[in-house]
């Protein structure tokens, strides 16, 4: 269980470091950290086959610190050790460097093979993330589509992906295993590695086959939420499954070995002040390029803002060119109709043309009806109904009704 549990636990820091290098928006993430080792299944056939018959070997007869190695875990970009585990001396280990999530923080597949048809090794991780808003999740472009899924369980896990490949293996299923020693100390190291807010969920089922075989699949995954907004969170998840295959009689000896390995297991402290460096030039990075990208938003909204005022100055001048025009043509000083108006608001009158006569005459303001005729006589009133034609106190004159003459 050891080399799953150790690779998922390097990985916590990094997705940490990518959620805060990179924010919510998962269309934000580079391709470069999108990398994945594709999981061979010819492979894996090939690691769980039916093992040739050999002479049956206690290799943990003498587990003692004199029947003891150890690996060194090295990442392949700067040389540096990331950590050191022992296994038992008669252990053949390989290891492996992977960039899955990160092209300078490796996570390790480990193969590990020894007596008694032992065969050891984990899968690369598989990542996905989610939107708790479902319009988010539509808006996901092209490559990170193929990553966005919701979380599920492992037991979905066991059943889709586990169990078709250790049957086709040749192995049947015997029942879920309680290992409370590795989670606690799988638990213990998310503790102290992680950010405090993951959640760790482990699955152990054992199987069995013809040939005298027991295996064990062990699924850990790991979820993160990340808040983006006071409603909305990204939910970021991965798993990865650890697959051991010795013969039954070694079966919890190779167990306990691999436990010992785990808890033996030291981390590099010159790697581990490599990590926060990078961390630091990574927050300074998304420092500067947030102040970058606030700049420009600020310097955008500006323009956008100097090109209406422009635009809103050049319409405010035509209007007002447009009031003079009508003010200096009316009313302006050279204008006969301004003056006239003028002076009939001081006398109280009002111009008004005669089409009889053809004249314009000057009467009192303020009277609705006005009727002149053809002498310029006038009568004003009020009555809307009257008129002075036919009037037999007129003497039959003809009357009519007069307007302004402006």
């Amino acid at each position: 269980m050891k080399p799953i549990v150790i690779s998922a636990l390097l990985s916590l820091a990094l997705c940490s470091c990518i959620e805060r290098q990179y924010g919510a928006n998962a269309n934000d993430y580079p391709e470069e950290y999108l990398e994945y080792e594709e999981f061979n299944e010819e492979e894996f056939r090939e690691a769980a086959k039916e093992p040739k018959k050999t002479e049956q070997v206690g290799f943990l007869e003498h587990f003692n610190d004199k029947s003891l190695k150890t690996h060194t875990f090295r990442d392949a970009r700067t040389g540096l050790v990331v950590q050191t585990s022992d296994y038992p001396s008669n252990w053949k280990i390989i290891s492996k460097p992977v960039y899955t999530f990160d092209q300078k923080l490796p996570n390790f597949l480990v193969q590990a093979e020894g007596p008694s048809n032992l065969k050891h090794f984990n899968t690369p991780f598989t990542f996905y993330f989610t939107f708790s808003n479902p319009q988010m999740n539509q808006y996901i472009s092209s490559p990170m589509h193929r990553m966005l899924k919701p979380i599920i369980g492992n037991q979905q896990i066991q059943r889709e992906e586990v169990a078709p490949r250790m049957q086709n293996s040749g192995f049947t299923y015997v029942g879920t295993r309680s290992m409370p020693r590795e989670e606690a100390y799988a638990r213990k190291i998310v503790k102290e590695k992680g950010t405090g807010q993951e959640q760790l969920e482990i699955l152990n089922t054992e199987w069995k086959n013809n040939s005298g075989q027991r295996g064990l699949a062990t699924i850990i995954k790991v979820a993160l939420q990340q808040p983006i907004s006071q409603q909305d969170y990204v939910m970021v998840w991965f798993y990865g499954i650890a697959y051991t295959f010795v013969d039954s009689s070694q079966f919890e000896e190779t167990l306990d070995a691999l436990y010992q390995s785990a808890v033996s297991t030291k981390f590099n402290p010159q790697w581990e002040r490599y990590v926060q460096q990078l961390a630091q030039q990574r927050q300074q990075e998304q420092t500067r390029r947030s102040a970058i990208a606030h700049k420009n938003r600020m310097d955008a909204r500006w323009a956008s803002f100097n090109a209406h005022q422009q635009k809103m100055k050049g319409i405010w001048a035509a209007q007002d060119a447009n009031h003079a025009s009508f003010m200096n043509r009316n009313f302006g000083p050279g204008s006969d109709i301004g003056q006239k108006q003028f002076i009939n608001m001081i006398n109280e009158q009002e111009t008004v043309y005669n089409p009889m006569t053809g004249k314009n005459y000057q009467v009192n303001a303020f009277s609705t009806q006005n009727w002149m005729d053809s002498d310029g006589n006038l009568i004003q009133n009020d009555d809307l109904f009257y008129t002075p034609n036919g009037d037999i106190n007129l003497n039959n004159r003809e009357w009519v009704k007069v307007k302004k003459a402006f």
